[in-house]
C-alpha cells in the first residue's frame, strides 16, 4: 500500500512559515484533511490548516514541545463537525528525524481522537532543514508506518519521495528521448514519464493530446469517452484511417467501435508498453469517474456541461490538477466569423469552471436526463444544441491540444518560472493571438466547498447514465 499526503502549495506555504516561526524552538500546527483509496494508494488530502495559538503550548522549547489539550480537543470537535482526519505537523531544528518522544506524543493523541471517533484517519508531518517527513498512524494495534510521497500542487507539482519508500527512478530511453532529454533534463523526463495521466474525451482535442503524452513518455494512461466512432472522425481524430471510414463490412465493424478502443490501438502502436485502461462510458458514470481518482494530470477534452462540471469538482475533491479545453467555431455561408478556444488550469486556490461562468446549470440538468425528456426540452425551447454537432478543424484542435500539452510540461517541470502560475489561456484563431485570462474565485463555490474532501464526500455521478451513444467531437 502507497501512502501519500497531497496539499496545495498555498497551504504548504502556511504550514511551513507556523512552524519554522520561532525557531529555533519547535512549533505545531494541524492539517484538516479528507482521505482517498483507490488501487493501491491511500492518500492524506489538505482541506486547510489549523493554527495552534501560542497559549495552548505547554511546552515549546528547541527540543522539546507540548500542546494543551484544549488544542486536541479543539481539533476533535473539528474532525467530528467535518467528518475528516488531521495530521499532526512539528518541526525539528536539525536533522534529526522523530524522536522516541514523538512516537509517545503522537500515538497518545492517535488514541485520545480514536477514543472519540474511531475511523478517523491520523497521520504526522515533520519539517526538518534537509525535507520534510512524515507518517501515518494505523490503529489496532497503534502503529506508525512511513509516507511514500508528499505532493504539494501549485504552479507546478512538487513530488518529493520519502526515504527508500518513495517513487524509484524511471528508466529513461535515450535513444529515444535524447532531445527531449536535452530540454528538459532527465529529471524533467523522469517526471514526464511517471505521471499517471487520464484523457476525458478522445475527439479533436482528445485524441490530439493523447497522442501527445504517450509521444512525451508516459506510460500510464486512462481513457475515457462514451462515443462510437463515425466517418466524420476521420478528419480530426488522431488514430483512424481510411479503413476506419470505407464503406465495407471492416468500416461497419469499426464504426460501431467505442472511440476509446480506436485511439487505443493507435496508442499501443507507438508505445508497446504502455500501461492504458479505457472506459466507454460517460464520465458521470461512477465507474468511469472512480477511474481518475489516482491520477496525476487530467486532461477535460468532452464538450458536454454534464462531463467538465463532474471532473471540475474532481479536481477540488481530490486536488488533482486538470487540464481543461474547448474550441468554438462560428461560421457564416462557409465563411469563419469567430474561432476561440480556452484552455483552463484548475487546481486548488484557482477558479473552477463555475467561478469561469463556463458551466451552466440548466444544460447540466438537461443533459444529464434520459433522451427522450432531453429532446423533449429541446422541442419546447428550454435548452439548444443538446445533440448539435459542433463545427470542427483539426488544425484548430490540434492547436489548443499542444497549448494544452505544453502547460501539462510546466506542471511536471515548471519550466515557465512565475509565468506558469496562471489559470486560463484565450486563443483568438483570427487574430492568431494568445492572451491569458483570469477571474475571481467566487465566494462559497463549489470549488471551495468541497476541497480535499476526496471520499468524505459523494460525487455526483450515477451507476449508468442514460445517454446515447453517438460522435459528436
Amino acid at each position: 500500500m502507497r501512502r501519500v499526503l497531497k496539499i496545495s502549495e498555498n497551504d504548504f506555504e502556511k504550514v511551513r512559515r507556523l512552524l519554522l516561526a520561532d525557531l529555533p524552538r519547535e512549533s505545531a500546527a494541524f492539517l484538516l484533511v479528507g482521505w482517498s483509496s483507490l488501487r493501491g494508494q491511500e492518500a492524506f488530502l489538505v482541506r486547510r490548516v489549523v493554527e495552534i495559538p501560542k497559549d495552548q503550548f505547554t511546552v515549546q522549547e528547541s527540543y522539546r514541545l507540548g500542546v494543551s489539550s484544549r488544542a486536541i480537543n479543539g481539533i476533535i470537535a473539528l474532525c467530528e463537525g467535518n467528518a475528516l482526519g488531521v495530521v499532526l505537523c512539528h518541526n525539528h531544528p536539525d536533522t534529526t528525524p522523530y524522536s522516541a518522544s514523538d512516537d509517545f506524543g503522537e500515538k497518545r493523541v492517535a488514541e485520545t481522537i480514536w477514543t472519540f471517533l474511531p475511523a478517523v484517519p491520523v497521520g504526522s508531518l515533520l519539517l526538518r532543514p534537509d525535507g520534510p517527513q512524515g507518517r501515518a498512524w494505523l490503529p489496532n494495534p497503534t502503529r506508525a508506518v512511513d509516507l511514500n510521497e508528499i505532493v504539494v500542487i501549485g504552479r507546478s507539482v512538487w513530488r518529493h519521495p520519502l526515504g527508500s519508500n518513495g517513487n524509484g527512478a524511471v528508466h529513461i530511453d535515450h535513444e529515444i528521448y535524447d532531445r527531449q532529454v536535452a530540454v528538459l533534463g532527465e529529471k524533467g523526463q523522469q517526471k514526464i514519464s511517471s505521471a499517471r495521466v487520464a484523457v476525458v474525451g478522445v475527439g479533436g482535442t482528445g485524441s490530439a493530446t493523447a497522442e501527445q503524452l504517450v509521444r512525451l513518455g508516459a506510460k500510464d494512461i486512462v481513457l475515457v469517452d462514451n462515443d462510437v466512432f463515425s466517418p466524420s472522425n476521420k478528419s480530426r481524430l488522431y488514430g483512424s484511417f481510411e479503413a476506419h471510414a470505407r464503406h465495407s463490412w471492416y468500416a461497419f465493424w469499426e464504426r460501431n467501435r467505442p472511440k476509446v478502443a480506436v485511439v487505443a490501438n493507435h496508442l499501443r502502436k507507438i508505445q508497446s508498453a504502455l500501461k492504458i485502461r479505457t472506459y466507454a462510458a460517460h464520465v458521470a458514470a461512477t465507474e468511469a469517474c472512480r477511474s481518475l481518482l489516482d491520477r496525476d494530470v487530467i486532461f477535460l477534452c468532452t464538450d458536454d456541461h454534464w462531463g467538465r462540471s463532474v471532473v471540475n469538482q474532481v479536481a477540488y475533491q481530490y486536488l488533482i490538477p486538470v487540464i481543461n479545453m474547448g474550441v468554438r467555431i462560428d461560421s457564416d455561408n462557409g465563411k469563419i466569423t469567430e474561432a476561440v478556444a480556452s484552455v483552463h488550469i484548475l487546481r486548488p486556490e484557482k477558479p473552477c469552471l463555475w467561478c469561469s461562468n463556463y458551466l451552466r446549470a440548466e444544460q447540466i440538468q438537461a443533459e444529464s436526463l434520459p433522451e427522450t425528456e432531453r429532446h423533449a426540452l429541446e422541442r419546447e425551447g428550454y435548452v439548444q444544441g443538446l445533440d448539435m454537432r459542433a463545427p470542427s478543424v483539426i488544425s484548430f484542435t490540434t492547436w489548443v491540444s499542444a497549448i494544452a500539452t505544453s502547460l501539462f510540461i510546466q506542471l511536471m517541470t515548471d519550466f515557465m518560472g512565475v509565468q506558469g502560475d496562471l489559470a486560463r489561456v484565450n486563443v483568438f484563431f483570427n487574430e492568431c493571438a494568445t492572451r491569458r485570462g483570469t477571474c475571481q474565485v467566487l465566494p462559497d463555490c463549489i470549488c471551495t466547498k468541497v476541497k480535499g474532501f476526496g471520499d468524505c464526500r459523494p460525487l455526483p455521478t450515477v451507476a449508468s447514465p442514460q445517454l446515447p451513444r453517438r460522435s459528436r467531437r
